[in-house]
């Protein structure tokens, strides 16, 4: 009686998991920094990734970069938030931001500040998994946004940013879902002059010229 031993497994053709995945997103984010890729190329393989069911499909994404490696032990700096139904997301003043910001939410607010963030990154994905609401994205006067792997339905993206050729620091790439709703992107907005609130006036005694400062 002969006994046959299992055939061996064949790693590239193992399933991945979402930290695989998250981990070669970073690596393509890199590349992309370094000139290596071009925000096309960026774009695409980020998709291929995120669709990626075993790790011979990621691995083909990294073959052509210098020291891009697939580790599935190695962790991946994500900040996940996610809120209930009718439940909110909000991030402003100072928060720290990683590399990859997954956002869920349904029926619910969602407005992420990056103003006064710290971005441990020169590029943050963000990865939306939204409907029914209308995330606000804000960018600091020196940021740039990319929307082109934003897949939205019954919505559309309303992009009041400043847009200059060369991209700025960070760079905000916006990908995943969104339905129900439009997805707004914009710069702080100025303080404006309420009713109600005191001003000052210049003038001198008497003649109503600039001069001393009088309270009205």
């Amino acid at each position: 009686m002969t006994s046959t031993s299992p055939e061996p497994v064949d790693p590239a053709g193992l399933r991945v998991s979402d930290v695989e995945r998250e981990q070669v997103q970073q690596f393509l984010a890199r590349a992309m920094v370094a000139g290596q890729l071009t925000p096309a190329e960026y774009s695409d393989r980020a998709a291929a990734a995120l669709a990626a069911r075993v790790r011979r499909d990621l691995e083909g994404l990294l073959d052509d970069l210098p020291g891009a490696s697939l580790h599935a032990e190695r962790a991946v700096d994500v900040l996940d938030l996610q809120a209930g139904v009718g439940g909110s997301i909000t991030r402003r003043g100072y928060w720290r931001v990683p590399p990859v910001v997954r956002v869920r939410s349904w029926v619910g607010g969602v407005t992420l500040d990056f103003t006064d963030a710290e971005c441990t990154a020169p590029v943050i994905a963000i990865e939306l998994a939204t409907g029914l609401c209308s995330p606000v994205i804000v960018l600091p006067g020196h940021a740039t946004a990319d929307v082109d792997s934003l897949r939205i339905s019954a919505g559309k993206v309303k992009d009041d940013t400043v847009h200059r050729r060369e991209r700025g620091t960070p760079h905000l790439v916006v990908r995943g879902r969104h339905s129900l709703g439009d997805v707004v992107l914009r710069h702080p907005r100025r303080p404006r002059w309420r009713p109600g609130r005191r001003r000052t006036d210049v003038t001198h005694e008497g003649d109503g010229t600039p001069g001393r400062r009088a309270r009205g």
